[in-house]
């Protein structure tokens, strides 16, 4: 039986692949959220519309910062 290949190396190279494909459909699955996310966000943006949390919460947030004294 050649040593390179007794069932424990096997064993360990499926858990191996196993855990490589985990961490591989983890970061794809982050990839796509952050980007149906970020679709989202520009499509509020696009649309002239603001989340709530965006909202001016005093008189003065709009209003341009004045230029300094001289």
């Amino acid at each position: 039986m050649p040593i390179d290949k007794t069932p424990s190396q096997q064993v360990a190279r499926k858990i191996g692949i196993g855990v490589v494909a985990i961490i591989a459909f983890i970061i794809l699955a982050m990839f796509i959220g952050f980007n149906l996310y970020h679709a989202d966000a520009q499509r509020d943006l696009n649309s002239g519309q603001f989340a709530p949390r965006d909202a001016p919460k005093s008189p003065t947030d709009l209003q341009a910062p004045r230029p300094p004294q001289k």
